[in-house]
C-alpha cells in the first residue's frame, strides 16, 4: 500500500490527538469517579503500566519493522485474520469517531446552542472529516501537526490559571479507596492511553522505521503526564469535583480560572480550538478506516476517496441512534474503557505474541 510518510513528530501527534479528544471531555471524571482522591497516585500507576506495555510491543514489533497489524495478522493467520482483525480495527475507530463527537456536540448544545437539533453538529463534524479526505492524506497530517500542539498548549494554560487554587489537603487520604482500588482494579484506568491504537499502524509510515520506540514513549510521555497534571489540577483545586459528571471537567477548570477575569467568556476560544482537535481527529479516524478497508478488500488507491462518505455515514448513524444522554453517556464510557483494554491491550498484543513465536519456529 502506498502510504503518505510521517516524520516522527507527525506521528506523536497521530497518538496524542485521540488522547487529547478524551481528556477534554470525560476521561478524567471517569478516573475520579473510578479511584476517587487517590486518582493522582492511580495515574502514577497506570502511567507506569502504559510504559511497560509499550516497551513490550516495541519489542514485539521489532521483527515486523514496516508491517502493521493488520499485515502482521495475515502473516500469523492469512486472510481471514487479516480482514477479522480488519474489520475490528475499522468498527473501533467509527465507534471512537461516533461517541466523541456525539458527546462534544451534547456539550455544546447545553452550554450553548440549546435550539439547534444534534444532527446538526454531527454533520458540519463529519463534513469537514469528508471534505478533508478528499483533499488528501498530506493536508490532514499537515493540519494536524499544528492542531494538536495548539490543543496541547491550551489544556496546560487550564492548568496554569487555577494554580492560585491548590489546597493539598484536598488529595487527602491518598488511600481513601483501599490500595486495591488503585493497583487491582484501577489497573483497568490504562485505557486512559487508547492512542496507543495508532501505535500499532505507526511502523510502515513512518519516513525512518527504526524510530518507533522513540516515537512511542514521548507519544506516552505526553498522554502520561497531561492526564497526571490533569487530575492533580482537578483534586488540589475543587474539593467538590467528584460530582461534577455532566459536563467535560476541564471546561469547569476554564470557567472557574482567573482567565474570567480579565477575558469575557474565556472558554469560547478553548472549545474552538477543542472543536478543531476533534474535527482533525474525524479526519484521520476516516482516513485510516479507508485505509484498512483498501487493505483487506485489496482496492486501489484512486477508487477509495469516495469510502469518506460511507465511512462518515456510519459514524453519523452510530452516532445519533441512542437518544437518551444518561444511556449515550454509560454507553460510550464503557466502549473507551472495555473496547479499548480488549482489542488494544489484548487482541493486538496476542497477535504480536503469536507471530513472533511462528516467526522464531520458522527460523
Amino acid at each position: 500500500m502506498n502510504y503518505t510518510k510521517l516524520g516522527n513528530f507527525e506521528a506523536i501527534c497521530f497518538i496524542v490527538i485521540l488522547f487529547i479528544n478524551h481528556i477534554v471531555l470525560n476521561l478524567p471524571q471517569m478516573i475520579l469517579d473510578n479511584s476517587g482522591t487517590s486518582s493522582i497516585l492511580n495515574c502514577i500507576y497506570i502511567f507506569i503500566l502504559a510504559l511497560i506495555f509499550t516497551l513490550l510491543i516495541v519489542k514485539l514489533l521489532k521483527n515486523f519493522t514496516g508491517l502493521d497489524i493488520i499485515d502482521i495478522s495475515e502473516y500469523l493467520g492469512g486472510k481471514v485474520l487479516k480482514i477479522l482483525v480488519g474489520l475490528l480495527c475499522i468498527v473501533y475507530l467509527v465507534m471512537e469517531a461516533a461517541f466523541l463527537t456525539r458527546m462534544f456536540s451534547k456539550n455544546l448544545l447545553l452550554l450553548y446552542f440549546n435550539n439547534y437539533p444534534i444532527s446538526f453538529f454531527l454533520f458540519v463534524f463529519l463534513f469537514i472529516g469528508v471534505v478533508a479526505n478528499f483533499i488528501g492524506r498530506k493536508s490532514i497530517i499537515k493540519t494536524n501537526t499544528i492542531i494538536t500542539p495548539l490543543a496541547l498548549i491550551s489544556i496546560a494554560l487550564t492548568f496554569i490559571f487555577v494554580i492560585d487554587l491548590f489546597k493539598f489537603e484536598h488529595s487527602l487520604p491518598l488511600f481513601s479507596n483501599g490500595a486495591d482500588k488503585i493497583f487491582l482494579y484501577g489497573a483497568s484506568n490504562v485505557f486512559a492511553f487508547n492512542g496507543l491504537f495508532f501505535l500499532f499502524f505507526i511502523s510502515p509510515l513512518l519516513n525512518k522505521k527504526e524510530d518507533t520506540p522513540k516515537v512511542a514513549f514521548i507519544s506516552v510521555l505526553i498522554c502520561g503526564i497531561l492526564l497526571i497534571l490533569a487530575i492533580a489540577t482537578l483534586i488540589f483545586a475543587f474539593s467538590d469535583i467528584y460530582y461534577i459528571s455532566r459536563l467535560s471537567p476541564i471546561y469547569f477548570i476554564i470557567v472557574n480560572s482567573k482567565l474570567s477575569g480579565f477575558l469575557e467568556r474565556p472558554e469560547l476560544i478553548f472549545i474552538f480550538i477543542w472543536a478543531l482537535a476533534l474535527m482533525s481527529f474525524i479526519s484521520i479516524a476516516i482516513m485510516f478506516c479507508i485505509n484498512i478497508f483498501r487493505k483487506i478488500a485489496n482496492m486501489e488507491e484512486k477508487n477509495s476517496k469516495s469510502l469518506s462518505i460511507m465511512f462518515s455515514c456510519f459514524i453519523f448513524v452510530a452516532a445519533i441512534i441512542i437518544d437518551n444522554v444518561f444511556q449515550l453517556e454509560k454507553i460510550a464510557n464503557a466502549f473507551y474503557k472495555y473496547g479499548t483494554i480488549a482489542l488494544v491491550f489484548v487482541v493486538f498484543t496476542i497477535i504480536l505474541i503469536a507471530a513472533n513465536i511462528k516467526k522464531k519456529r520458522l527460523k
